[in-house]
């Protein structure tokens, strides 16, 4: 292989590896040496290690060189690092047992709690927050640990149960589970029949559980020797009226028999005890709650976070880091505003960002790139409604427009108090629809008037009030994520019921 060859042979494999295509280089003479220079926007250890391992599969009869190095473009947003940078964004935004499978920690931003050490630890953990809050990676970060060290994992993806409303759902979610551990060879001719058992008729949750002994030891197989971790990915999706049933089966095998529940659930619409039964998994008592909800009550820490996630997919992708990609310093608040500090959101907002930029011929994303991702963000929202809380759709969109209505016709704002009454249907359908992203808490809990009465502080989605008639008048709440003052918050107007 001569010389030429060979340098292209190498850029070539260096670009699939990377996923970085359309790289410019130069070729020079060196001595009787061809040296080719790739130029890439920022050389990091990734690719120059990446770079060493192609070169090394080339062998050539003639001596060559080929090389990395730093070269600055001004239309940085059509350059490969931003192309891949959007490739790696859209994979980032559904998160499954097979995602980034090879290069998982090279990609990951831990969280801003540090729940990362909690959620490895042999206990079992409900994993909560909005949709899009990062649940399933940290579940998949566990996943990945573990299966680094070759300990037993069992993943379950429950959205295969969503519109389901029968009982069946039960023991189809303990048979998925028995196809997903891998048990001893001298376990397999049970686990075949209780599959077939479990699979050839209707069974009722009572008949289940006479099952459970039997699970059990055929569980306490794979445990017996190390923990067995379970993982539920994305609990609220399963049929609510037996959410509680299916936690009761598996606490029933997994107490005290080394397996672990790690499960990941939007909280306003799980059941995971059911009090008149009592039976289910209670939280604290049964499994601890890692919350991952970082919303514009602590714009700092969310707007940190999202950066640091999109840091992360930017050095991977060859840039310096995201905000190379930014027209100025408002860009990333805003998007932390907009996406009110849900990091798939805050991801997929900016890559809609930087499409815009692109079509627009502009170097980099601007604010109004980020607004306009984020006015036509609203569809995606609304079918997440329609997914999540199926059972409860028609009632909270109801309860949306009449929100959208009291703020941006009646009193042309976009944030709203709501009197604290965790008990009433009101108060938890107005919590849904913070889970579901539509609405985001700005204050926790504020007293305007009497001593007692608390009240928590709301700003609707960008996407509700912008191309809305009546939008142009109203007053945008905090648009810049500042420290919000009780006084502007006591001035807000109170929804009722």
């Amino acid at each position: 292989m001569n010389a030429q060859t060979a340098v292209r042979d190498v850029h070539a494999r260096f670009e699939g590896r990377t996923g970085l295509s359309g790289l410019e280089f130069d070729d020079i003479e060196k001595g009787n040496r061809l040296v080719r220079i790739i130029y890439v926007s920022s050389v990091t250890d990734r690719l120059y290690t990446i770079l060493n391992q192609c070169i090394s599969e080339i062998n050539s009869e003639e001596e060559y060189h080929v090389t990395l190095k730093q070269r600055a473009r001004d239309f940085i947003i059509n350059g490969p690092e931003s192309r891949l940078l959007l490739k790696v964004l859209s994979e980032s935004q559904n998160i499954n047992q097979h995602s980034f499978s090879d290069d998982f920690f090279d990609r990951y931003t831990p969280s801003v709690t540090g729940a990362e050490a909690q959620i490895i630890s042999a206990a079992n953990h409900i994993v909560t927050g909005r949709r899009g809050a990062g649940k399933s990676m940290l579940l998949l970060y566990c996943f990945r640990r573990r299966q680094r060290e070759n300990l037993p994992n069992a993943w379950i993806d429950l959205q295969m149960f969503s519109g389901r409303i029968d009982e069946q759902a039960v023991s189809d979610a303990i048979t998925e589970i028995l196809y997903r551990i891998d048990f001893p060879a001298n376990a397999s001719d049970e686990v075949v029949e209780l599959r077939h058992r479990f699979e050839s008729g209707n069974l009722t949750i009572s008949e289940l559980r006479k099952f459970t002994p039997k699970l059990r030891r055929l569980f306490e197989k794979v445990s017996s020797n190390t923990n067995l971790f379970i993982y539920l990915d994305d609990l609220h999706v399963f049929p609510a009226a037996y959410q509680h049933s299916l936690m009761d089966i598996l606490y029933s095998i997994a107490r005290g028999n080394r397996v672990y529940l790690k499960i990941s659930a939007i909280e306003n619409l799980v059941k995971t005890y059911d009090n008149a039964t009592q039976s289910g998994l209670q939280i604290p008592q049964d499994a601890q709650k890692l919350g991952l909800d970082y919303n514009l009550t602590n714009p700092d820490k969310a707007a940190k976070h999202i950066e640091a996630i999109l840091d992360s997919h930017a050095a991977y992708s060859g840039l310096p880091s995201i905000r190379r990609l930014c027209s100025s310093a408002d860009v990333l608040p805003r998007l932390t505003w907009v996406s009110a500090g849900v990091p798939r959101d805050g991801m997929n907002l900016f890559s809609q960002s930087m499409l815009k930029a692109a079509s627009e011929n502009k170097k980099r994303v601007t604010v109004s790139n980020v607004n306009m991702a984020a006015s036509d963000n609203l569809s995606i929202k609304i079918r997440d409604l329609q997914t999540d809380a199926s059972e409860s759709a028609i009632r909270l969109n109801d309860l949306l427009e009449k929100i959208r209505n009291f703020c941006v016709i009646e009193n042309k704002t976009n944030a709203f108090l709501v009197e604290i009454k965790s008990g009433e249907d009101h108060f938890k359908d107005i919590m849904s629809l913070v889970q579901l992203r539509l609405l985001h808490v700005i204050s926790e809990g504020i007293t305007p008037k009497e001593a007692g009465t608390k009240f928590m502080a709301f700003i609707l989605d960008y996407g509700l009030y912008t191309g809305v008639r009546a939008a142009a008048s109203v007053e945008l709440f905090n648009k810049q994520t500042a420290p919000v003052s009780a006084k502007d918050l006591r001035k807000l107007k109170i929804l009722r019921a």
